[in-house]
């Protein structure tokens, strides 16, 4: 991955299996948010945001890897980063985090 050198070797089996590629980001963020490393965490938020805010232009599929390999499992729950991680989400990332949140409600997911 072009952008996160260092998921290259995590990666490196899964190049261009999306999901995939989109989970490592999701593990590098949480990371980010246990660490408290919130610099870095925006350099990942940004790059998602600018996918997320070219919806009309990225592949459906990549889109989907977003809401459901990336946005669904960021740990905001974490007792030290968790709050300020989510209110980090720019308004695009917030917007589908959101309709994620809401999707699993309605299947049931979650109450």
């Amino acid at each position: 991955m072009e952008h996160f050198p260092e998921l290259s070797e995590e990666i490196e089996d899964d190049e261009g299996l999306v999901h995939i590629e989109m989970g490592s980001l999701e593990s590098l963020a949480n990371r980010c948010i246990k660490a408290g490393d919130l610099a870095y965490l925006k350099k990942v938020y940004e790059f998602i945001d600018d996918l997320a805010r070219h919806q009309s232009e990225v592949h459906p599929d990549v889109i989907n890897a977003i809401h459901v390999s990336f946005l669904e499992g960021l740990n905001f729950e974490n007792k030290l980063h968790g709050e300020t991680a989510k209110s980090m989400l720019t308004p695009a990332m917030r917007g589908m985090w959101e309709a994620q949140m809401e999707h699993n409600q309605k299947i049931g997911w979650f109450k």
